[in-house]
């Protein structure tokens, strides 16, 4: 692969621990020094179907999974054949009924049972890549106890490479530096320790796939200031949020694109209120049930437009695990200082995808408290009214206060546009001669392919603030020739979104809308028509 990033990808069925050993995998890797970016698929099934799991890794910077694969394993059967489009002459493919024959089941009846055919793949791996056993053995033992058949199912699939696969041994250069101080993360990881050190108290949600993992997470670190709840629908969820955040709680909610359609009447009812509450949004394709397990950034319009009457809201979209600590901190920040509705949104390539990052947990951060009085604080007091109220918080339907409240909001307005995260340059600048832009998940992938190019004439803006837009950011466009919009769905949501607010014409929009990322050969490819035209 260019600039030494390497790619493993195992499949097999579902209940056979695929991202289970790949996590491990990757978690080896980190321990020598690697940087690491991952992608896992998987359909809607607890057995068989068919899961795959691939780390891409770097001595150097790498920001995006690869779709061209170096080594791929098979746990069984038929399974490789669906991914020959990832293969090159140098792919090295194991399997029982690979290229290059591994004899699972004979190596797993070894060891007693089909289970330990990921360990013994992560084995062969580890030799291939000539990694150190030791390290190995440690990640195996922190990552499944002290039993000692993961060991051996480990040695029996490095001994076994040792003694066949000499010939396919990769001349990999181990990074000379450890990241003793970095640990993997995925998206929803991201999330939940910037709501942790952002000091967020209560988290609701009914479970929905992409964002699942954030319940799971936060949820194993309850404390006295912690609370997360799991009720019975998204609309009681919705419903708790708010009355947290009226209790004086730093209040989020878990949904996907199903139940936030349920919760839209609590968005409403936090901007007409004045309550702050975090709506964390996990986009997946497709109308009612979808792709329940894909991904998609079919959600913007639906994000932006939330809600019935016209009141503030702010939506924000992390473009990769990163992002995803930082603007969970801001989006409870600003829904504490303006005591509004905040979006995040996001998708399943970033919630369920990993990455190589400094620790979130020892990160501190600022926070910024609402200026809203809790119910019972002495002297003070909050009446939070859905109807339209006067600054008493009691209901009116005069037409001068009606007034003054709507230019009240649309004054509070510039000083939303002044606090929210501004579009940022990447990989170039204003004197190149096309400008890709970028929001949510594109952004990493982008990134991977512009810094492979290397090219000067290409520049990356990407957008972490999608609502509202600043007038001003028109001129950001102005300087270059060509204007490119990369986005994850089939009418490009951004591109008719920067049209509704600017006189915006974009040369180009790039999309994709099979429920699968971006990879960055695919826009290698697609700039490099650009570039020669």
């Amino acid at each position: 692969m260019p600039d030494n990033v390497y790619t493993v990808k195992i499949a097999g069925p579902a209940g056979a621990g695929i991202k289970s050993s790949g996590l491990l995998l990757s978690n080896i890797l980190l321990k020598h020094g690697f940087n690491i970016r991952d992608y896992s698929e998987y359909p809607s099934l607890v057995r068989g179907g068919h899961n795959t799991y691939q780390v891409s890794f770097s001595a150097g910077e790498v920001f995006a999974p690869h779709f061209n694969i170096d080594i791929f394993f098979s746990l069984i059967s038929g399974h490789w054949q669906a991914h020959q489009t990832e293969f090159s002459t140098n792919t090295l493919v194991f399997g029982d009924d690979a290229a290059i024959p591994l004899p699972l089941k004979e190596l797993t009846d070894q060891v007693g049972s089909p289970v330990f055919g990921n360990t013994i793949c992560v084995g062969v791996g580890a030799f291939l890549l000539n990694l150190d056993k030791n390290i190995c053995s440690e990640c195996i033992t922190k990552t499944y106890g002290s039993d000692p058949t993961n060991i051996s199912a480990f040695d029996l699939g490095y001994e076994y490479a040792s003694k066949n696969y000499q010939q396919y041994v990769l001349k990999i250069t181990l990074p000379s530096k450890n990241k003793d101080d970095y640990a993997i993360y995925d998206g929803n990881e991201g999330f939940g320790w910037g709501f942790i050190q952002a000091g967020g108290s209560f988290y609701t949600a009914y479970p929905m796939t992409p964002v699942s993992g954030a319940l799971h997470f936060l949820a194993q670190k309850q404390s006295p200031t912690l609370t997360v709840v799991h009720p019975e629908d998204e609309i009681a969820a919705a419903s708790m949020a708010l009355g947290a955040a009226y209790a004086g709680a730093r209040s989020a909610i878990g949904t996907s694109g199903g139940g936030f359609a349920l919760m839209t009447e609590s968005v409403s009812f936090a901007g007409a209120a004045n309550l702050g509450v975090v709506f964390y949004l996990g986009s997946r394709p497709g109308p009612a049930t979808g792709l329940p397990t894909w991904t998609s950034q079919g959600d913007l319009l639906f994000a932006v437009n939330a809600g019935h009457g016209e009141f503030n809201k702010i939506v924000l979209a992390p473009g990769d695990q990163q992002e995803s600590f930082d603007l969970s901190v801001t989006a409870l920040n600003l829904a504490a200082q303006f005591n509004l509705p905040v979006i995040l949104l996001t998708d399943k390539f970033i919630c369920e995808s990993s990455a190589s990052l400094p620790d979130l947990s020892a990160k501190s951060v600022e926070m910024i408290k609402s200026s809203i009085p809790v119910p019972g604080a002495p002297g003070q007091e909050f009446l939070a009214n859905s109807y339209e109220h006067d600054s008493q918080g009691f209901s009116t339907e005069d037409p001068t206060q009606i007034n003054q409240n709507v230019l009240s909001r649309r004054e509070q307005l510039k000083s939303i546009l002044v606090s929210v995260p501004k579009p940022t340059f990447y990989f170039g600048s204003q004197t190149a001669t096309t400008l890709v832009v970028t929001w949510g998940s594109v952004k990493s992938t982008v990134a991977e392919a512009l810094r492979i190019m290397d090219d000067p004439n290409f520049a990356n803006l990407h957008f972490s603030t999608l609502w509202p837009l600043a007038p001003q950011t028109a001129n950001l466009f102005k300087p270059f020739k060509n204007i490119i919009v990369v986005e994850n769905n089939a009418t490009g949501q951004f591109t008719q979104l920067l049209k509704s607010q600017f006189d915006f014409n974009p040369t180009r929009t790039i999309l994709k809308f099979d429920g699968r990322p971006f990879f960055p050969e695919e826009i290698i490819k697609e700039l490099s028509i650009i570039d020669q035209s």
